[in-house]
């Protein structure tokens, strides 16, 4: 296969995942990141792998337009952005009140049908920016916003989380895989449904009734 073609074979996965984002930034644009993405797949790409190549560039992809995403946020933050931060913050007060406790961001991508990803581009690009000089206080010792930054390790994964992925863990096949493709690796219903040898309806009904057992699960017993 030669870089054409691989990149024949990627139009429609490069269209698919820059959709969610074209109402923030300009397709041209998107589109041309989500080529680099390919190129930089086909290259790095061996034919002995078992997988198929368009598999293997869906994560090239989507790194290259999360990672434009990312570096452009701060450029402007336009009428779409501030609607839907909004929703965000509507939704974080409903289900804190449903889930007795401040819900997490990929709950928050459940509850709304939204990538993580664009949640938290929203959340950022809407926020006033914190002086990351400014002192605060920590056991008496004066620290700068900045040395805290420094010093959390961010990979550590908070109590929802960890109790969110435990209940994902206790669905059955497939619902276990449309939740993770979906919420975990930002495919879109078209994409699950190829990946799994489903009909794009049958996503649809499966990823509504697994996500009312996920909540069901992490429901506070009563």
């Amino acid at each position: 296969m030669n870089l054409e073609m691989a990149l024949d074979s990627t139009n429609s996965l490069i269209k698919g995942i820059i959709k969610k984002y074209c109402n923030y930034y300009e397709y041209d644009d998107l589109y041309q990141v989500g080529v680099i993405g390919v190129i930089k797949a086909y290259y790095n790409y061996k034919d002995n792998k078992n997988v198929k190549f368009s598999t293997y560039a869906y994560t090239y992809i989507l790194g290259e337009v999360v990672k434009y995403a990312r570096e452009n946020k701060g450029i402007k933050t336009n009428e779409d952005y501030r609607k839907l931060n909004k929703k965000i913050v509507e939704a974080k007060n409903v289900l804190a009140q449903k889930l007795m406790k401040e819900p997490s961001v990929l709950e928050l991508s459940m509850f709304l049908e939204l990538p993580v990803s664009l949640i938290d581009d929203v959340t950022l690009s809407t926020s006033k920016l914190d002086s990351l000089d400014r002192i605060i206080n920590d056991d008496g010792k004066e620290l700068t916003l900045l040395d805290t930054v420094i010093t959390t390790d961010n990979n550590i994964p908070t109590d929802e989380e960890i109790m969110l992925k435990e209940a994902i863990n206790k669905l059955k096949e497939p619902d276990r895989s449309i939740i993770n493709l979906t919420y975990f690796k930002d495919y879109t219903q078209d994409m699950v449904a190829s990946n799994l040898g489903m009909s794009q309806v049958q996503v649809s009904r499966n990823l509504a009734k697994s996500k009312k057992k996920l909540r069901k699960i992490l429901e506070p017993c009563k």
